[in-house]
């Protein structure tokens, strides 16, 4: 039986921090039990805002490119869609999808995400996504295991929002310990489930939207094999 839990009195980040160490001892705090083989979604704003990913929007100096698409997408701060143009390292615009009032990018990674990942808190802030998801939770593993002596897989999700669908889910952007993939159960061999945006979207029934401070959910009763290499990229065309 697959089991879905939080982890509650999460401290709120606002700037950097050794975010394995707060977690670490949050668990401890709330007498969190982990087993061996669970998977704890991290929500990767916690990831951002511990490594200090803001953007000072008043610093921004939009492009010719920005401001031209601003006009298609009046909503969006032409500051803002910089970010999200500097997000996707493609100064053309071409790792960019717009249509209507939505804009998304393709990420150096492979990933594509509603504003290429960007999110903006106030008037003149915005954070993005770290570059590298799957080292930081390698290192967030690493750490429960040499503290708690307990071996799980990590999945750093964020919320996503798609084009023919109102609201959002939530997705894998990074990922340790378990494949972002899996052969299905009950068809042919060649069919595959992206079970690290499956599991990411379990978590974001308990983690929620922004605001109501669950930011750690732990799945328990995953059968999967732990796997070292598993990156990410796997599941990415």
């Amino acid at each position: 039986m697959i089991t879905i839990e939080a982890l509650h009195n999460f401290p709120k980040i606002e700037k950097n921090c050794n975010l394995g160490t707060e977690i670490i001892k949050t668990i401890k705090n709330e007498n969190f039990i982990l087993h061996n083989n669970d998977v704890l979604c991290i929500a990767s704003k916690l990831i951002s805002k511990s490594a200090g990913l803001f953007i000072d929007l008043k610093s921004i100096n939009p492009s010719q490119l920005a401001l031209r698409l601003h006009q298609q997408i009046p909503r969006k701060d032409p500051r803002l869609i910089q970010v999200i143009i500097d997000q996707t390292e493609d100064k053309n615009g071409k790792k960019l999808q717009i249509s209507k009032n939505f804009i998304g990018g393709w990420l150096p990674n492979g990933l594509f995400l509603t504003s290429a990942g960007v999110d903006k808190l106030d008037a003149n802030t915005a954070m993005v996504l770290p570059r590298n998801c799957d080292e930081i939770a390698k290192k967030i593993s690493e750490d429960i295991f040499d503290q708690l002596k307990v071996r799980v897989a990590i999945i750093i999700t964020d919320s996503d929002g798609r084009i023919d669908k109102k609201g959002a889910t939530q997705v894998a952007v990074g990922l340790y310990g378990i494949s972002g993939l899996r052969k299905s159960r009950y068809e042919d061999k060649t069919n595959v489930e992206t079970i690290c945006d499956m599991l990411a979207g379990s978590a974001g029934l308990l983690m929620g939207q922004r605001g109501k401070r669950l930011p750690i959910v732990k799945i328990h009763g995953m059968d999967y094999v732990f796997d070292k290499t598993a990156t990410i990229r796997d599941a990415v065309n």
